[in-house]
């Protein structure tokens, strides 16, 4: 999977609504998938990566149906992959660790994350509440792994302005995902 190297909070808070999802799918990640990383060109616009066998629309929960929804829908502002980038820096630097909000929902991992001694300072100074973030973080991740073809079939399609928002700055995309732990290729 995409995420697998990143570090601390935020492989949790992009995996929050991703690995629900996939974790439901047949056969994901596709046989072979020796993970970590993902091509900037998919991103630019070529075909997502191939391989990923033909799936079925997985079984998912209400719950995790709504996340997914409000994910691929929620708008990232034009600032946001820079603004990310710079928070996840900050906390990586002052070692501020979230809690294990592994299996939950988006409001629960919002909550969990408002609690963090320390983050709300963090976030603020970059210009993002608890909320905003978690929705940013959650809707970049998704928003690269529909774009890389790595959500299975029936999964909302992301927002189109976000799509549009990554090929028109590659850079920040690249930039997000290296400050993550995960550059791309």
């Amino acid at each position: 999977m995409i995420f697998s190297r990143m570090t601390g909070l935020t492989a949790l808070l992009v995996s929050v609504a991703v690995l629900p999802l996939t974790a439901q799918a047949q056969s994901y990640p596709p046989q072979g998938y020796q993970g970590g990383t993902t091509s900037q060109t998919q991103i630019d616009g070529s075909a997502p990566l191939q391989g990923a066998p033909s799936q079925q629309a997985p079984q998912v929960s209400p719950q995790v149906r709504a996340d997914t929804e409000r994910a691929m829908h929620y708008p990232l502002p034009p600032d946001f992959m820079t603004r990310a980038a710079a928070t996840i820096a900050e906390l990586q630097a002052r070692n501020i660790q979230p809690p294990n909000s592994h299996g939950t929902g988006l409001g629960d991992t919002i909550s969990r994350i408002s609690q963090v001694p320390g983050l709300a300072p963090v976030l603020q100074n970059h210009g993002f509440t608890p909320e905003s973030f978690v929705m940013g973080m959650t809707t970049f991740g998704m928003t690269l792994a529909a774009s890389n073809g790595q959500l299975p079939t029936g999964m909302p399609s992301p927002n189109p302005a976000n799509v549009a928002l990554f090929k028109a700055q590659p850079e920040q995309v690249s930039a997000l995902m290296q400050a993550m732990g995960n550059p791309p290729h």
